[in-house]
């Protein structure tokens, strides 16, 4: 079995400061939000993953986790350049 995380976004709603960083990047207590689901799907025993953001913060999540290894994960990352996040349609 294969995770997603959906770590893309605009963070429009938390701005200014997610102007300077991805919102998933930001420490929630002491660590990164993204390491919220990421634990989720390590103790479900998921250990292929695969993390979508936007181009511009893709470096910031493989600086940080890298390929998974030191976690015993198999991490992928994918690009989505135009992230829509969730939309009304009248």
């Amino acid at each position: 079995m294969k995770g997603i995380i959906l770590a893309g976004g605009s963070g429009t709603r938390l701005h200014p400061i997610t102007y300077a960083i991805s919102k998933q990047i930001m420490p929630i207590y002491d660590k990164p939000m993204i390491y919220y689901p990421l634990s989720i799907l390590m103790m479900t025993g998921i250990k292929d993953i695969l993390i979508i953001s936007t181009p511009q913060d893709l470096p910031l999540f493989q600086r940080l986790l890298h390929d998974g290894g030191q976690y015993g994960l198999n991490i992928q990352y994918a690009s989505n350049p135009f992230p829509m996040g969730w939309h009304r349609h009248s």
